[in-house]
């Protein structure tokens, strides 16, 4: 008798687990061709979820990819051509082939791991290549690898040597070369190449992943929605309207992963940004603030800390140019003005509070508007696109060099470095 609990003890009569991890990484899998669904240049018309094969994948043009997924563990062989997984999935291949060669347009053996490489018949390349460049293979000797491992294959389906090339020539792999539990960061990270999502903070890309994982399980399932219920009639036939409902629920087109996707707003995605008034819009920042340089000077503050706001606005400078490249010139002007707004009443705050009418206080406002800026990063940082408190100081540095922030009573600066003319 043992006092363990059943709750701490490792089951290995059971490995139920173990199959689901395994079918997990398919999952995850599937969620990323279903994510890839939403890029503009995509051929993907849809993807069928345990549909003829692990995954289908429906082409704009109309054809079909089959895909199989295979896992193995990363401290285990390569996969060989004579393994089990890579015999059992081409024969699937074959089969369906023959079934929908006409829509059929392409294979695909996935693993986690790697195939093996070598020369012969054990490295499943050599096979492939074989049926595309050399179908009736001329080339090959009586006795080579290739031309047995193919015969033999062909024999154990009862099929004809030239229908199974055929296939071959169809069929290609794809290694990821990861462990197959890593797939579920790359998810998350995906999302990254996706502008609406570029900026979203990491735990609501990966509440967004999982969220995706979770239709692509029930698509991968016999499951039916009330959604899908919905939009159909009762017919006569039962059967048939229950297999076609069947089908509906493991089809996941782009407006069903959108529609997946927006159940969970994006942060700030709601919210309007703001901006200032006489708002400079503008297609670069200029590199020399001059005018600021002068106004921070007359305000008394240290060289050093005048460098320090040029290095500030110069890293919104570069976050700028990277809106602009990313989302074109309006976006990254509201979001220019979304920072100087910001800037701007802290700016104005500290200045209240800090202002001498008959001395200077260019140091103290400085320290004041930093401490603001900090508040104003750590209250609204959903909104600010990911960037640092040091980005809305730089706004606060190109406020200065258009003139709506002063660090002094003198509110004049002369263009030649004097002080009798207004900026």
């Amino acid at each position: 008798m043992t006092h363990q609990s059943p709750a701490e003890a490792m089951d290995s009569d059971d490995r139920g687990d173990e199959v689901l991890r395994r079918f997990r990484y398919q999952i995850t899998y599937t969620a990323l061709k279903a994510l890839g669904l939403l890029r503009a240049e995509t051929d993907m018309a849809a993807i069928y979820c345990e549909q003829i094969e692990d995954l289908l994948v429906e082409k704009k043009n109309g054809s079909f990819v089959a895909i199989q997924v295979k896992t193995r563990e990363l401290d285990q062989a390569p996969i060989k051509s004579s393994d089990e997984t890579v015999t059992g999935a081409l024969a699937h291949f074959c089969r369906r082939d023959r079934m929908f060669s006409d829509r059929l347009e392409a294979f695909v053996l996935a693993t986690n791991l790697v195939f093996f490489e070598g020369t012969g018949s054990e490295d499943i390349r050599v096979v492939l290549k074989c049926a595309r460049e050399d179908p009736g293979m001329a080339g090959l000797g009586q006795r080579h690898s290739v031309r047995r491992y193919v015969r033999d294959f062909a024999d154990g389906l009862g099929y004809p040597v030239g229908d199974v090339m055929a296939t071959l020539a169809k069929v290609s792999i794809e290694e990821r070369k990861i462990g197959i539990d890593q797939l579920d960061l790359e998810l998350p990270f995906a999302f990254g190449e996706f502008p609406q999502f570029a900026n979203v903070p990491l735990d609501r890309l990966m509440a967004l992943a999982r969220l995706l994982k979770a239709d692509v399980l029930d698509a991968s399932s016999l499951s039916m929605d009330r959604d899908i219920l919905a939009r159909h009639e009762v017919s006569s036939d039962f059967g048939a309207l229950l297999g076609s409902l069947r089908i509906a629920g493991k089809r996941v087109g782009p407006e069903r992963v959108q529609s997946t996707l927006a159940s969970i707003p994006v942060v700030g995605e709601m919210e309007e940004l703001l901006t200032i008034a006489d708002f400079l819009e503008r297609d670069s920042i200029p590199p020399g603030l001059t005018r600021m340089v002068m106004k921070m000077a007359a305000g008394t503050i240290s060289p050093g800390e005048i460098d320090q706001m040029k290095d500030n606005v110069a890293s919104l400078d570069a976050t700028f140019l990277r809106w602009k490249e990313r989302f074109g010139l309006a976006e990254a002007n509201r979001r220019l003005a979304h920072f100087e707004h910001f800037a701007l009443r802290d700016a104005r705050g500290a200045e209240t509070a800090t202002r001498k009418p008959d001395s200077p206080y260019g140091p103290e406002m400085l320290t004041a508007f930093r401490e603001k800026a900090e508040a104003t990063w750590a209250a609204e940082r959903a909104q600010l696109f990911g960037c640092r408190k040091e980005h809305l100081e730089g706004a606060g540095g190109l406020l200065t060099e258009e003139c709506k922030v002063w660090w002094s009573e003198r509110r004049t600066v002369g263009r030649g470095g004097g002080d009798d003319h207004s900026a």
